[in-house]
């Protein structure tokens, strides 16, 4: 009977759990959308014997690499009341408008407003698609200029009807459902085209985007406490104007405003704590003794807070020729506004 030397089955028994080991960590590496497929292939030592053990090697599939090859991964987007619809991310390279940026349904079909349905309501968004959809070119130009272009902004009656509009929804939880996909992301990356500029309080019971619904790239949103001005957040405001094409400001206030609520406690000369908020504070005083107001404050301070927020739309106008001049040839409306934290409801000037 043949014996076996016992250096070779030494020898063999080594090469064959390096094998094994070797194979144990490829497929621990391997992807889960990478198949593998195991090709034999005599081990380099004994490639002189056919009859030599054979090594197993991990090779990237056939199938898996002409996968990877073919593109890119799907993405998802959700456009209006349509379900979730898969599309290639490759198609994300035209970067068109989504056609149903609706904004003209508020309630739901039992209202008295005029209602739309989503998939009818796409002749009258259509000022605001045709916009968004010229971003790409406008944005392209902007690039090559030294400043940026003036783009042409939506009517401020249609804004602050989609401003309203919003409200409604979020008052009945009717959410639109577009504006915020892949596709939408990809979009805005060349630029941005807000119909409307927001000064809002930064009091995080208030965020505008969420309570007017509005998605990504619609509305241009200055936050400061009490709506306070200084010259960062006018500049900011001047720039959404001269250069993104918004020709409407909404500044809104809040009921029970902390910071209407400190400057009404400092109006005797008091101080409200720092520097800093003592220039706040300041800032909100002479809207309301403009109004005349006092320390006598309103239950929830709603009086005080609307001469606050009709005192700062006006106070733009002084503080800004260029939002004066904009104002002045019908270029930009200016309006007031104020939240209920109550009710979530937002009243109009």
């Amino acid at each position: 009977m043949p014996t076996t030397k016992p250096t070779a089955m030494i020898a063999s028994l080594k090469f064959l759990l390096s094998s094994l080991l070797s194979l144990s960590l490829a497929a621990g590496c391997a992807s889960a959308d990478k198949p593998t497929e195991l090709a034999l292939l005599p081990p380099p030592e004994a490639a002189k014997s056919p009859s030599s053990e054979m090594e197993l090697k991990v090779v990237p599939s056939t199938a898996a690499s002409a996968k990877a090859k073919a593109g890119l991964p799907l993405a998802e987007t959700q456009v209006g009341d349509l379900k979730n619809e898969t599309i290639p991310a490759a198609a994300l390279a035209p970067l068109k408008s989504d056609p149903t940026n609706d904004q003209s349904q508020a309630l739901p079909a039992e209202s008295a407003q005029e209602i739309k349905p989503h998939s009818k309501a796409v002749a009258d968004s259509a000022a605001h698609s045709a916009a968004l959809s010229a971003v790409p070119s406008a944005a392209k130009q902007e690039h090559k200029q030294p400043h940026h272009a003036k783009a042409v902004g939506i009517e401020p009656t249609k804004a602050l009807k989609w401003l309203k509009n919003g409200n409604q929804r979020f008052l009945k939880k009717n959410f639109r459902k577009d504006g915020q996909s892949r596709l939408d992301v990809a979009r805005l990356n060349l630029g941005q085209k807000p119909h409307t500029i927001v000064l809002s309080c930064s009091d995080s019971r208030v965020p505008p985007e969420i309570v007017f619904d509005q998605k990504l790239g619609e509305i241009f949103v200055v936050r400061t406490a009490g709506e306070t001005l200084d010259s960062s957040g006018i500049a900011s405001i001047e720039y959404a104007v001269a250069h993104l094409g918004a020709r409407l400001i909404l500044v809104m206030g809040h009921t029970s405003c902390g910071a209407v609520k400190a400057a009404i406690g400092t109006l005797n000369g008091s101080d409200a704590g720092s520097e800093h908020l003592n220039k706040l504070v300041s800032d909100i005083h002479p809207r309301l003794k403009a109004a005349g107001l006092g320390t006598d404050a309103s239950g929830n301070l709603s009086k005080e807070s609307w001469a606050n927020a009709k005192g700062v739309a006006k106070d733009l106008v002084a503080r800004s020729a260029l939002l004066a001049d904009a104002v002045k040839s019908g270029d930009l409306q200016i309006t007031s506004s104020l939240y209920n934290l109550d009710s979530g409801s937002v009243d109009f000037e």
